[in-house]
């Protein structure tokens, strides 16, 4: 074997080596803009393997990937693989903030359960896409707490507010297209009060997500998996 062959050799499985590492290990694949937000293992409780859900790792990991992915590539659309079970509240808004301030269009795809804190952020991005067996899920949130009586009625205070901001999301998403787009806001949002009232969770799957204005697209419907295509945005995506 010549000693050019072995050094092209190495240099590819450097390079292949580097590009795996990046993705495991960071979870950003920068050649390609793209991020992969999932709860890792390593957070997770040990003794029943739970995902870890959207936490502080996740948020400060992502916020930094998200800026990567503007500076390196300011004009390339960037995409989301999305797969985490939601989480906590003040990071996940992190999350959609940033999204939000994005400047390059952004695709997320949602491969297990947009649900929760995960549904609220799949509403930031530009275009928002349901593999065929995932589900959305929303609901009033869970809710833990521990000290005296003056703190917990300031933490229900806060926790309304919490819960007003995040009807705003679903609402102005709705109010954009699907089958309530034509209702008023008042009306969309006693319907998502109602709905919450007689489920403790509410879940869709990948159809009703998109009928009702949460979501633009199921990826791979007629097992057709178009990649490109989820980069391709109409004006209506590019202006939300």
């Amino acid at each position: 074997m010549s000693e050019p062959y072995k050094a092209g050799r190495r240099a590819k499985y450097k390079a292949d080596h580097d590009f795996v590492y990046q993705i495991h290990e960071y979870n950003l694949d920068i050649e390609m803009n793209q991020i992969y937000l999932m709860g890792e293992e390593v957070y997770a409780n040990v003794d029943d393997y739970d995902e870890p859900g959207v936490e502080f790792v996740m948020a400060s990991r992502f916020i930094r990937n998200l800026n990567i992915c503007m500076r390196k590539n300011p004009d390339v659309p960037i995409l989301i693989h999305m797969k985490t079970n939601g989480g906590f509240w003040e990071e996940g808004m992190a999350i959609y903030n940033a999204i939000k301030a994005c400047p390059n269009p952004v695709t997320i795809i949602n491969y297990t359960h947009a649900r929760s804190m995960s549904s609220l952020i799949f509403q930031a991005a530009n275009k928002r896409v349901m593999m065929p067996d995932s589900n959305f899920m929303y609901h009033e949130g869970t809710w833990g707490f521990a000290g005296t009586v003056k703190q917990a009625n300031t933490e229900i205070l806060e926790l309304n507010k919490t819960g007003e901001r995040m009807l705003d999301i679903y609402v102005e998403n709705m109010k954009q297209k699907g089958k309530y787009s034509k209702w008023s806001t008042k009306r969309i949002r006693e319907h998502l009060v109602s709905c919450m009232q007689k489920k403790e969770e509410v879940y869709l799957n990948p159809e009703e997500t998109v009928e009702s204005g949460l979501a633009d697209m199921v990826f791979g419907e007629g097992g057709r998996y178009n990649w490109e295509s989820l980069l391709e945005y109409s004006d209506e995506e590019l202006e939300r």
